[in-house]
């Protein structure tokens, strides 16, 4: 029987091989997700404890090479986080009449991993989702897919993937699977928090339609938080990302699980077929590829990816860089975040009606700031004045 390790990550790998499905996830008092084990309906067949990615990791790739890419299609980049490689790559699965399974929002914007098998349905997966997602039972259609022949794409945070590479328990050349470089995951009872916080100072309680948590509107390299509220003909509000207090949680390392504080799928070389994030820094070191809509840095771990990547070239921007140079900028592939020192208090602490008073408690403005930001706010309010001066005449 699987004793529940300290970090677990929350995976799911062991909720779906049990054979009893006597191991379910419940929310833990922080919001997160945390096995639980029927001592009586259990059999002690050790399936959880062999796909725990904690007690056991998986073999890793060697001589991973990376890529700076950019994808041709204006549009589908914008509506990325970064430089568009997925859906470039979840396209050609799906032109196979395979499947694709990554992170939705759902009607509640929870985010769940989700199966698609059309173009349509792609847009859902696309672009940044801040919070620890629900996998469900993916992992058992996953293996069902597979073992029916057809090709599938698992897009998921590095210990998830891990996850599922024990749970299948062996390679199949129809599947490929892509993880990315995670700053660490969100409390899922804090994004919803959050959406909560949002929606009583901004809406009278009624929740958005659409949140975007990478709006390109400004550019890429200084993108906003978007959320927009259906009133009258609908009300968008975007605050950029060093300014949202939900941004401000999220990168000040005050809302994460606690295995992220020391993760067990750091590294260049992963279990997966490519590792896809920012080019944090392409504008110093490329600046001749930089538009300020998005570039990924791709690391390419097996000969299947290389493969793919091959026959997806014409359909993109792309250039090989050495690998010192691809995570310069981008610490986050090698290293943990380090927790905040008031995580457990704020986890515990902070509710819709609170939430903006314990950010600025945890993470206080300094006067110089302070100062900076009223001769800001001073700046716009004389150049709207100027703005609508210019215009009456």
């Amino acid at each position: 029987m699987l004793k529940i390790p300290i970090d677990c990550t929350g995976c799911f790998a062991c909720v779906c091989i049990c054979p009893k499905h006597c191991v379910s996830m419940k929310d833990s008092a922080d919001g997160f997700f945390t096995p639980q084990i029927d001592l009586i309906q259990c059999i002690n067949c050790g399936q959880c404890e062999n796909v725990c990615p904690i007690v056991n990791q998986p073999e890793v790739s060697s001589n991973t090479i990376a890529y700076a890419i950019k994808n041709n299609n204006y549009e589908e980049r914008y509506r990325s986080s970064s430089g568009g490689l997925f859906p470039l790559v979840a396209r050609f699965v799906l032109s196979l009449g395979g499947i694709v399974v990554g992170a939705a929002y759902d009607e509640k914007f929870v985010v769940r991993h989700m199966l698609i098998e059309n173009e349509d349905q792609l847009y859902l997966l696309q672009g940044a989702k801040y919070s620890q997602s629900i996998l469900g039972e993916s992992f058992s259609k996953i293996k069902k897919m597979l073992e029916f022949g057809r090709w599938v794409l698992f897009s998921g945070t590095p210990c998830q993937c891990m996850g599922l590479k024990n749970f299948l328990g062996q390679d199949y050349k129809n599947l490929i699977i892509t993880d990315l470089i995670c700053h660490g995951v969100p409390s899922p009872k804090i994004w919803q928090t959050y959406i909560d916080f949002r929606s009583n100072i901004e809406n009278n309680g009624i929740r958005p339609i659409e949140i975007n948590m990478r709006s390109k509107v400004s550019g890429w390299s200084r993108y906003n938080y978007s959320t927009e509220f259906n009133y009258g003909k609908g009300h968008i509000t975007r605050i950029h990302n060093s300014q949202d207090l939900y941004m401000k949680a999220f990168g000040g390392n005050i809302c994460l699980r606690d295995s992220c504080s020391h993760c067990i799928a750091k590294g260049v070389e992963r279990c997966t077929d490519f590792t896809l994030g920012d080019y944090w820094g392409v504008w110093n070191q490329f600046p001749d590829i930089d538009d300020d809509n998005g570039v990924s840095i791709v690391f390419v771990h097996t000969k299947k990816g290389k493969k793919i990547l091959d026959r997806l070239k014409k359909e993109m921007e792309c250039k090989r860089v050495d690998l010192y140079s691809a995570y310069e900028e981008n610490a986050s592939l090698i290293v943990s975040s380090t927790a905040h020192k008031k995580k457990q208090f704020f986890l515990t602490q902070v509710t819709k009606s609170n939430f903006q008073e314990l950010i600025y408690m945890c993470f206080p403005i300094s006067e110089k700031k302070k100062k900076e930001r009223i001769i800001r706010m001073i700046k716009n309010k004389i150049n709207k004045h100027i703005s609508r001066s210019i215009n009456i005449e």
